[in-house]
Parts: structure tokens; sequence; C-alpha cells
């Protein structure tokens, strides 16, 4: 039987709750003090299809961290980088603060509100997703299309890039160039 959608998202954060590294990896985000500061796609992606695959989790991509702060000049993005860096030097650290990303592949894109939007906006479904500590040190996750394509092995583009051949085009060289069923042959890829 399916699970509805607070049981799905439950089961993404079991998997990322019982990942010491993402655990730690969070603290470390927390400790930043980024507005809407998460973790965010491939890192939580790999980790929830190795676990699921019954595959030992390595976290062999970027580490995505991303932050929603209007004041802070887009340099910051390298000072905090360094700073995760220097305190985790283990791993390779992406930070983006999303106020900026909105025209990264299309430049007439509006503006994104939030992470939560942002996220949103990543190519593929399974890669919209986020988590983060709250001010309890509860973990939270963010997930603007839901988790049942995650944790159902299935890829398609988020709406914004089911437009047009444009978008579809980057959709389509992502999923070329990232061979994930290669890895995960249970991986369906849809256009729609």
């Amino acid at each position: 039987m399916m699970k509805n959608k607070n049981e799905q998202a439950q089961q993404v954060l079991n998997i990322i709750q019982c990942t010491p590294e993402l655990m730690v990896i969070l603290h470390a985000i927390t400790d930043q003090h980024l507005k809407q500061g998460a973790l965010a796609a491939g890192s939580i992606r790999n980790t929830v299809w190795q676990v699921l695959s019954h595959q030992p989790v390595q976290l062999s991509s970027d580490i995505d961290v991303v932050f929603f702060d209007p004041k802070r000049p887009y340099e910051d993005n390298f000072t905090i980088q360094a700073q995760l860096t220097k305190q985790l030097p283990q791993y390779e650290w992406q930070v983006k603060n999303e106020v900026y990303m909105n025209t990264h592949n299309f430049t007439d894109m509006p503006p994104f509100t939030s992470v939560t939007d942002a996220i949103g906006h990543f190519v593929e479904t399974p890669t919209c997703v986020g988590a983060y500590l709250d001010d309890s040190s509860q973990l939270r996750l963010i997930a603007p299309h839901g988790v049942a394509d995650l944790l159902s092995f299935v890829c398609r583009p988020v709406p914004a890039y089911q437009q047009d051949a444009a978008h579809l085009a980057i959709f389509k060289q992502r999923m070329a160039e990232k061979q994930w069923q290669q890895k995960w042959s249970q991986l369906v890829i849809s256009t729609h």
C-alpha cells in the first residue's frame, strides 16, 4: 500500500537521521546561522537511493548548502564555503544564496521568494529536497514536490522544466551527464 505524504516525508527524515554524516553536516550548516539555511539536492537524494537500494552510504557528490538572504552579497557564498571547508575539509562544499540563482539556466526566470521556492525549481523532482535543523534542533524537510518520486526512483522534470523544448533539453542533458541508472537500475526517467 502506498504511504501518504506525511509517512513518505517521515521515511526520508528517518533516513537522514540514521545517517551520521548528514547529521554532522546539518549541524555545521546550522552553525553558520544562515537565513533559511539548508542541506539540499544530491546529498539527500543519493543517500535515500543508496539506503533504499541497500548500498553503502557514500557522500560522493558536492554538499549543496542553500540559503536565502537578500541582505548578503553574492561573494558571501565563498566566505561561507571556506568556513565550512575549514570545519569539515573532507567534503566538497557548494554554497548558494538562492536570491541570486533564479537566472542560473534562464535569464528570464522570476526571482525566487524563498529557499523552498528555489528548491522547487531544481531541474528534476527527486533532487527537489532539502533538510535543516530548526531552532529547537528538530530535523525538518523541504520538499516542494513531495518525496514520492524520490522514494519510488522516478526522475522527471519539475513543471518549470516541462514548459518548452529549451527547458526540457536541460533536463535531458543532466540525465545524460549524471548516468544515474548505472548506479540505480530501478530508476525510471520520464519527461513528464
